[in-house]
């Protein structure tokens, strides 16, 4: 059979999110890691890591989530253009300020879509946190900023990756 058929999506996991200062890892461990899920991909996990508890998510799981962040109303114009833009930070840079001012809206337009599927995929995902029933909204108090944006991005890497891989690979 050439086709793969998701067998469960009720697989559990484990992870943690390597901006955590429990995690103690080279960039290149933490890559490894974020591409595979395997702790021993990384550095040291401390005792007190935070770790955190998803399942996979089902195909129509994943609609769900795109569809209450507004799947059918996001910009098209700001889709197209989140592909096009420059991998290099310069490059972003100039090319985002040559943009007419309808085309920036329409990107961060795209952009907050984005920020709103993440949430709702994480939100469909989440489980619990050390061990303890806990809900999207127990991200958001995370202090930094940048710390609660990078594991809300974590997360959905973690759960991209269980949700999408095949049954040998889960």
């Amino acid at each position: 059979m050439a086709l793969s058929f998701v067998t469960s999506t009720d697989i559990e996991v484990d992870v943690v999110v390597t901006c955590d200062p429990a995690v103690e890892a080279t960039i290149e461990q933490r890559a490894a890691y974020l591409q595979s899920g395997d702790f021993n991909n990384l550095g040291s996990v401390g005792e007190d890591a935070t770790r955190f508890t998803i399942r996979a998510l089902s195909p129509a799981e994943r609609e769900r989530a795109e569809v209450a962040a507004g799947a059918y109303t996001r910009s098209e114009l700001g889709r197209l253009l989140w592909i096009e833009a420059p991998g290099n930070v310069e490059e972003r840079a100039r090319w985002h300020h040559e943009l007419e001012d309808d085309e920036r809206v329409a990107l961060a337009q795209y952009n907050e879509y984005l920020s709103r599927v993440y949430i709702e995929m994480v939100r469909e995902s989440l489980i619990a946190i050390d061990g303890e029933e806990k809900h999207v909204e127990t991200l958001q108090r995370i202090r930094p900023d940048e710390k609660r944006t990078q594991t809300i991005s974590e997360l959905v890497l973690h759960i991209q990756r269980l949700s999408l891989l095949d049954s040998a690979g889960k």
